[in-house]
């Protein structure tokens, strides 16, 4: 079974900072909410993650088939809870691109995606998930 990792150390009072593959993600909260304003909250990483996974499992099915996709775009929204635990309830993804094909074939690359995408079929399913400490 693989495995991904990746390490997230604290850069200033209310941020942290990941460095995978050279490229440095910034993690913060916005001013308003106490943070520095230095970078996304964990939140909208988590759909620019999902949104990513899916254009990007998109364009690779679409490769595969010989199909030109153009000007991919998407919308992702999410719905956060009103009540309990901060969380998103619902997330919908709106794909617009330009295709010269059938616009039958659009549909079949986004259901494709939809189920190869490793985000969207963790947010689906369900994670185990723990925490400790290394201290």
């Amino acid at each position: 079974m693989g495995k991904i990792s990746i390490k997230l150390a604290q850069n200033s009072p209310s941020a942290v900072q990941s460095t995978v593959n050279d490229l440095q993600i910034t993690v913060d909260r916005p001013v308003e909410k106490g943070g520095g304003g230095q970078g996304l909250m964990g939140g909208q990483y988590m759909l620019v993650g999902i949104g990513g996974c899916f254009c990007s499992t998109l364009l690779a099915a679409a490769k595969s088939r010989a199909i030109e996709v153009a000007g991919l775009a998407i919308e992702i929204s999410a719905t956060l809870s009103e009540e309990g635990a901060p969380s998103f309830t619902a997330i919908h993804i709106e794909v617009s691109c330009e295709m010269p094909e059938d616009p039958g074939e659009l549909a079949k690359l986004i259901a494709i995606a939809e189920k190869g995408c490793i985000s969207i079929n963790t947010v689906k399913n369900g994670v185990n998930f723990s925490t400790s400490s290394a201290n």
